[in-house]
Protein backbone atom coordinates (compact mmCIF):
# COMPACT_ATOMS: atom_id res chain seq x y z
CA UNK A 1 0.00 0.00 0.00
CA UNK A 2 1.42 3.53 -1.26
CA UNK A 3 1.49 6.47 1.32
CA UNK A 4 -1.01 8.19 -0.61
CA UNK A 5 -3.81 5.23 -0.19
CA UNK A 6 -3.06 5.34 3.80
CA UNK A 7 -3.40 9.07 3.61
CA UNK A 8 -6.88 9.84 1.65
CA UNK A 9 -8.28 5.80 4.03
CA UNK A 10 -6.85 8.16 6.95
CA UNK A 11 -8.92 11.18 6.43
CA UNK A 12 -11.87 9.53 4.94
CA UNK A 13 -12.17 7.67 8.26
CA UNK A 14 -11.52 11.23 10.10
CA UNK A 15 -14.46 12.79 8.03
CA UNK A 16 -17.20 9.86 8.19
CA UNK A 17 -19.08 8.86 11.48
CA UNK A 18 -18.66 5.79 12.94
CA UNK A 19 -20.48 2.65 13.45
CA UNK A 20 -20.13 -0.99 14.26
CA UNK A 21 -23.50 -3.32 13.51
CA UNK A 22 -23.86 -6.73 15.87
CA UNK A 23 -26.28 -9.26 14.80
CA UNK A 24 -28.08 -10.73 17.70
CA UNK A 25 -28.31 -14.60 17.65
CA UNK A 26 -31.27 -16.78 17.72
CA UNK A 27 -33.09 -17.29 21.47
CA UNK A 28 -32.30 -13.66 22.17
CA UNK A 29 -34.15 -10.83 22.69
CA UNK A 30 -33.04 -7.06 22.73
CA UNK A 31 -35.09 -3.87 24.28
CA UNK A 32 -33.04 -0.24 23.51
CA UNK A 33 -34.55 2.74 25.65
CA UNK A 34 -33.15 5.48 25.06
CA UNK A 35 -29.41 5.04 26.31
CA UNK A 36 -30.36 1.73 28.74
CA UNK A 37 -29.95 -1.59 26.66
CA UNK A 38 -31.48 -4.92 28.11
CA UNK A 39 -30.63 -8.54 26.46
CA UNK A 40 -32.51 -11.71 27.47
CA UNK A 41 -31.67 -15.01 27.02
CA UNK A 42 -32.09 -18.66 28.02
CA UNK A 43 -30.33 -17.85 30.93
CA UNK A 44 -31.45 -14.38 32.16
CA UNK A 45 -31.08 -10.77 31.53
CA UNK A 46 -28.59 -8.22 31.72
CA UNK A 47 -29.42 -4.41 31.52
CA UNK A 48 -26.93 -2.02 31.03
CA UNK A 49 -26.84 1.94 31.17
CA UNK A 50 -24.53 3.64 28.02
CA UNK A 51 -25.43 6.92 28.92
CA UNK A 52 -21.32 7.80 30.03
CA UNK A 53 -20.76 6.89 26.40
CA UNK A 54 -21.18 9.71 23.92
CA UNK A 55 -22.96 6.66 21.61
CA UNK A 56 -25.75 6.11 19.73
CA UNK A 57 -27.60 2.81 20.02
CA UNK A 58 -30.11 1.77 17.82
CA UNK A 59 -32.21 -1.85 17.30
CA UNK A 60 -33.61 -2.69 14.09
CA UNK A 61 -34.50 -6.64 13.09
CA UNK A 62 -31.62 -8.76 14.20
CA UNK A 63 -29.33 -5.75 14.42
CA UNK A 64 -27.87 -3.51 16.79
CA UNK A 65 -25.91 -0.38 15.37
CA UNK A 66 -23.68 1.71 17.69
CA UNK A 67 -22.67 4.86 16.22
CA UNK A 68 -20.61 8.22 17.10
CA UNK A 69 -20.06 11.63 16.05
CA UNK A 70 -16.59 11.53 17.26
CA UNK A 71 -14.09 11.17 14.85
CA UNK A 72 -10.56 9.61 14.32
CA UNK A 73 -9.63 7.37 17.08
CA UNK A 74 -11.71 8.04 20.09
CA UNK A 75 -14.80 7.58 18.01
CA UNK A 76 -13.63 4.20 16.97
CA UNK A 77 -12.29 3.79 20.45
CA UNK A 78 -15.95 4.68 21.81
CA UNK A 79 -17.25 2.53 19.09
CA UNK A 80 -15.21 -0.42 19.89
CA UNK A 81 -15.91 -0.14 23.55
CA UNK A 82 -19.44 -0.28 23.59
CA UNK A 83 -19.76 -3.30 20.90
CA UNK A 84 -17.81 -5.08 22.87
CA UNK A 85 -19.69 -4.57 26.22
CA UNK A 86 -23.34 -5.74 24.09
CA UNK A 87 -21.19 -8.67 22.89
CA UNK A 88 -20.46 -9.65 26.17
CA UNK A 89 -23.93 -9.13 27.23
CA UNK A 90 -25.34 -11.10 24.58
CA UNK A 91 -22.94 -14.05 24.89
CA UNK A 92 -23.37 -13.87 28.83
CA UNK A 93 -27.24 -15.07 28.63
CA UNK A 94 -26.48 -17.57 26.36
CA UNK A 95 -23.24 -18.90 27.93
CA UNK A 96 -21.90 -18.27 31.60
CA UNK A 97 -18.54 -16.56 32.24
CA UNK A 98 -16.39 -18.60 34.63
CA UNK A 99 -13.48 -17.86 36.67
CA UNK A 100 -11.11 -20.47 37.93
CA UNK A 101 -9.05 -19.71 41.55
CA UNK A 102 -6.70 -21.71 43.74
CA UNK A 103 -5.76 -20.81 47.35
CA UNK A 104 -1.74 -21.24 47.51
CA UNK A 105 -0.26 -21.17 51.15
CA UNK A 106 3.52 -22.13 52.54
CA UNK A 107 2.60 -21.99 56.23
CA UNK A 108 -1.15 -21.25 57.13
CA UNK A 109 -3.73 -23.23 55.18
CA UNK A 110 -6.38 -20.88 53.71
CA UNK A 111 -10.27 -21.95 54.35
CA UNK A 112 -12.50 -20.34 52.18
CA UNK A 113 -16.27 -20.03 53.25
CA UNK A 114 -19.59 -18.54 51.67
CA UNK A 115 -21.99 -17.33 53.94
CA UNK A 116 -24.96 -15.85 53.08
CA UNK A 117 -23.85 -12.69 50.43
CA UNK A 118 -19.93 -12.43 51.83
CA UNK A 119 -17.13 -14.52 51.14
CA UNK A 120 -14.83 -15.36 53.88
CA UNK A 121 -11.51 -16.02 53.46
CA UNK A 122 -10.32 -17.30 56.51
CA UNK A 123 -6.51 -18.28 58.76
CA UNK A 124 -5.22 -16.29 55.91
CA UNK A 125 -0.99 -15.86 56.75
CA UNK A 126 -2.50 -16.79 60.68
CA UNK A 127 -4.77 -14.03 60.77
CA UNK A 128 -6.94 -14.67 63.68
CA UNK A 129 -10.14 -12.67 61.96
CA UNK A 130 -11.45 -13.27 58.32
CA UNK A 131 -11.18 -11.30 55.37
CA UNK A 132 -14.75 -10.53 54.23
CA UNK A 133 -15.08 -9.81 49.96
CA UNK A 134 -19.07 -9.13 49.10
CA UNK A 135 -20.58 -11.34 46.63
CA UNK A 136 -22.66 -9.19 43.81
CA UNK A 137 -26.29 -10.07 42.74
CA UNK A 138 -25.97 -12.46 39.96
CA UNK A 139 -22.53 -14.05 41.22
CA UNK A 140 -22.28 -17.63 41.82
CA UNK A 141 -19.21 -18.81 44.07
CA UNK A 142 -18.46 -22.64 44.74
CA UNK A 143 -15.66 -23.37 47.37
CA UNK A 144 -14.14 -27.30 46.40
CA UNK A 145 -11.13 -27.58 48.91
CA UNK A 146 -8.36 -25.11 47.68
CA UNK A 147 -10.42 -24.26 44.30
CA UNK A 148 -12.96 -21.29 43.77
CA UNK A 149 -15.65 -21.24 40.86
CA UNK A 150 -17.14 -17.70 40.61
CA UNK A 151 -20.08 -17.76 37.50
CA UNK A 152 -22.38 -15.72 36.08
CA UNK A 153 -23.60 -14.22 33.12
CA UNK A 154 -22.67 -10.98 33.76
CA UNK A 155 -18.76 -10.73 33.04
CA UNK A 156 -18.56 -7.36 34.86
CA UNK A 157 -19.33 -8.71 37.62
CA UNK A 158 -18.24 -12.00 37.75
CA UNK A 159 -14.04 -10.70 36.67
CA UNK A 160 -15.32 -7.30 39.73
CA UNK A 161 -15.50 -10.37 42.65
CA UNK A 162 -12.47 -12.14 40.79
CA UNK A 163 -10.07 -9.01 41.51
CA UNK A 164 -11.76 -8.04 44.69
CA UNK A 165 -11.00 -11.83 46.08
CA UNK A 166 -7.82 -11.53 44.47
CA UNK A 167 -6.87 -7.58 45.89
CA UNK A 168 -7.99 -9.33 49.51
CA UNK A 169 -5.42 -11.45 49.35
CA UNK A 170 -2.44 -9.11 49.07
CA UNK A 171 0.23 -9.49 50.80
CA UNK A 172 1.73 -5.65 51.47
CA UNK A 173 5.02 -4.47 53.60
CA UNK A 174 6.54 -8.38 53.52
CA UNK A 175 8.55 -10.02 50.89
CA UNK A 176 6.49 -10.99 47.95
CA UNK A 177 9.19 -13.49 46.81
CA UNK A 178 8.54 -15.53 50.39
CA UNK A 179 5.20 -14.83 50.89
CA UNK A 180 3.27 -16.38 48.48
CA UNK A 181 0.00 -16.62 49.76
CA UNK A 182 -3.45 -15.92 48.38
CA UNK A 183 -6.03 -16.89 45.99
CA UNK A 184 -5.11 -16.42 42.39
CA UNK A 185 -6.76 -16.44 38.97
CA UNK A 186 -6.16 -19.79 36.91
CA UNK A 187 -8.40 -19.62 34.23
CA UNK A 188 -10.99 -18.05 33.07
CA UNK A 189 -13.50 -17.90 30.08
CA UNK A 190 -16.97 -18.38 28.65
CA UNK A 191 -18.51 -22.14 29.15
CA UNK A 192 -18.31 -22.78 25.57
CA UNK A 193 -14.71 -21.41 25.24
CA UNK A 194 -13.23 -23.82 28.18
CA UNK A 195 -15.09 -26.89 26.85
CA UNK A 196 -17.99 -27.17 28.89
Amino acid sequence: MSIETQESVGQRSRSEEQTKAIEIPEGVSVTVTGSRVSVAGPLGSIEKDFSHMPVRISFEGNQITISTALKGRRGAAMVGTASKHLRNMIKGVLSKYKVRMVAVHSHFPIAMKVLQDNFLIENFTGERYPRVVRIPHGVEVRVEGDNLEVSGIDIERVTQFAGSVENATRISRKDQRVFLDGIYVVRKGFEDELGE
